[in-house]
């Protein structure tokens, strides 16, 4: 039996296949700013390079900084999986984050290093997102079938 509420699936109408497009490029564009926003506002500022307890080395980012990009990231992909296909939300956030890492890096870098970098903070962040997507969208597909069971 199909319901009628407010809300309900059957209630909303139905968008055009243009209107539809549209709507998933612009939340595409949405979330490839979003992805720039994580390095931006994590990672870009905090350039300088430390030293821990043992008086080595360590690089410019804090346990804390990943950590929250991280939990960022999980939580931009948990909306995502709501209102974008699959391959635009796989591609989305990493393509925005590897830009920002690419403006920050290469504008400093002489020895153009950041090329090979960039290559590998494109492949790590679109081969994480994309196991991201999987497992949150395998979740939302088992919620979804658990809540319309009778």
């Amino acid at each position: 039996m199909n319901s009628t509420a407010p809300g309900s699936a059957d209630a909303r109408p139905a968008l055009s296949p243009g209107m539809a497009r549209m709507l998933q490029l612009s939340a595409a564009v949405a979330f490839t700013v979003l992805g720039a926003g994580l390095w931006w506002s994590w990672f870009a500022w905090d350039t300088a390079a430390g030293t821990d307890a043992a008086g080595s080395q360590t690089g410019p980012y804090a346990v804390w900084q990943v950590a929250g990009c991280v939990l960022s990231w999980i939580v931009l992909v948990w909306f995502g999986v709501r209102v974008l296909r699959p391959f635009l939300l796989t591609a989305a956030l990493p393509v925005g984050f590897t830009a920002a890492w690419i403006l920050t890096v290469a504008l400093t870098d002489d020895s153009g290093l950041w090329a090979v970098g960039a290559v590998l903070v494109a492949g790590g962040t679109v081969a994480g997102n994309a196991a991201l997507v999987w497992v949150l969208r395998a979740f939302a597909r088992r919620n979804h079938a658990g809540s319309a069971a009778p």
